[in-house]
Parts: structure tokens; C-alpha cells; sequence
């Protein structure tokens, strides 16, 4: 069957590829239809699915604190991210160094970072587009599936943004489709790590920044 590209208008005027996290969250104020129903393959369901469960959320962004869409994107999050693995690679070699309970703190405490990097992105909305592609591509290697999108700005600018699926849920994200925010965040991680501080002051700086995040 001839694959069918889905154009979406969306309604967001904060978007500034700064991070991938921005560009994500454009998604979620489309109608499903029929052929959309049919054509989206898993991996794309399941990026749908959670988007239309941050719906809500982001057509009242406006109206809430940053604490309260912390509150409310979590669950979504922490359903549709396998957080643990996404944790264990961005920390790269050095997990295995951690204790089980040091490994514990430092998935809890770069989950909240993460829910609260998103909360504290979302603004007010206008309109732009958006591309889901409904068939994905294997990942070359481990397995997973790679779904592919593009956002297309006012001014004819696309920025591609391609997720990394395995075993249902996202483990990794693609800005402009090579830019790994895993390699990203590992490399701010390695350098915390390098300064001899280990697992706790890794665990110290992440939460310091989900508090400056979330208005301190």
C-alpha cells in the first residue's frame, strides 16, 4: 500500500528548536480519523496515544503553574518513556559502577528532570504543521523502530524530529534526525561525572536543575 504522510495543524507559537523536548509536544492537537487509524503503524500509534494524553495539559498551559503541568505530565511521561533504560544509557559505562540504590536515585531523579524540562517549555500556542510518517523504519541496530516526523514552521522552515522506539516505548529522540538527546545528555553527564563527585553529585544536579526548572 502506498504510504500516506499525515499533515496536522497545530496550534503553538513557542517553537524554537532549542530542544527536542519543544519540538515534541506539537503533536497533540489533532483529530483522528479512519485513515489515520489505519495507516499509523504501532510505534506511530503509540506516540499518538501519547500525545492526545498531554492534550489537555497543553490547550490550558497557559492557565497553569509550571508545578501543576509537572503534575499532570507525569503519568504520560512515565508511561509512554522507558525512563529506566533512557537513564542507564545516558550515564553510559559508568552505571555499573553505581550501587543498586545509587542507580534507584539517579532514575528517579532524571525522570522528575525530565517531566519537569518539559513542563517548564510549554507556553501559549498559534499554528504550524506537522508530519507523522504512519510506517516506520528498523533501527539499525537493537531492534527498535524509528518513527519519523517533521514540523513545518511558518517561513517554510521543516525540522525533523525522529523517535526511537523499542519494546513499545521511546528510549531516544532524533532532533533534526541524527541528534541523539541520549549522546547529548550523556556528554553533560560525563562531565559531571569527571569531576569526581560519582553517582551523588550527578543525583545533586539533576535535582538542583528540576528545582530551578519548576520555579525553585
Amino acid at each position: 500500500m502506498e504510504d500516506v504522510k499525515l499533515r496536522l495543524s497545530l496550534p503553538m507559537a513557542w517553537i524554537a528548536p532549542k530542544t527536542w523536548i519543544v519540538a515534541m509536544l506539537v503533536l497533540v492537537a489533532f483529530g483522528s480519523s479512519p485513515l489515520q487509524a489505519e495507516t499509523l503503524s504501532p510505534a506511530a500509534r503509540h506516540i499518538e496515544s501519547y500525545y492526545r494524553q498531554l492534550l489537555p495539559t497543553i490547550q490550558q498551559a497557559g492557565r497553569l503553574s509550571v508545578r501543576e503541568r509537572d503534575r499532570r505530565f507525569a503519568p504520560a511521561i512515565s508511561s509512554a518513556f522507558d525512563l529506566g533504560t533512557m537513564t542507564r544509557l545516558a550515564v553510559g559505562p559508568a552505571w555499573t559502577s553505581f550501587s543498586g540504590a545509587q542507580q534507584a536515585s539517579v532514575r528517579d531523579a532524571f525522570a522528575h528532570f525530565i517531566t519537569a524540562d518539559y513542563a517548564n517549555q510549554v507556553s501559549d500556542y498559534s499554528g504550524e504543521s506537522f508530519v507523522v510518517e504512519p510506517q516506520t523504519s528498523t533501527e539499525s541496530r537493537g531492534g527498535g523502530e524509528i518513527v519519523k516526523t517533521k514540523l513545518l514552521q511558518s517561513g517554510g522552515r521543516t525540522v525533523t524530529i525522529n523517535y526511537l522506539v523499542r519494546g513499545g516505548r521511546v528510549v531516544d529522540v532524533y532532533l533534526n534526525g541524527t541528534v541523539s538527546d541520549l549522546a547529548t545528555r550523556r556528554d553533560e553527564f560525563a562531565s559531571i561525572l569527571a569531576s569526581g563527585g560519582g553517582a551523588d553529585a550527578l543525583i545533586k544536579r539533576l535535582r538542583e536543575r528540576t528545582q530551578s526548572l519548576l520555579g525553585g
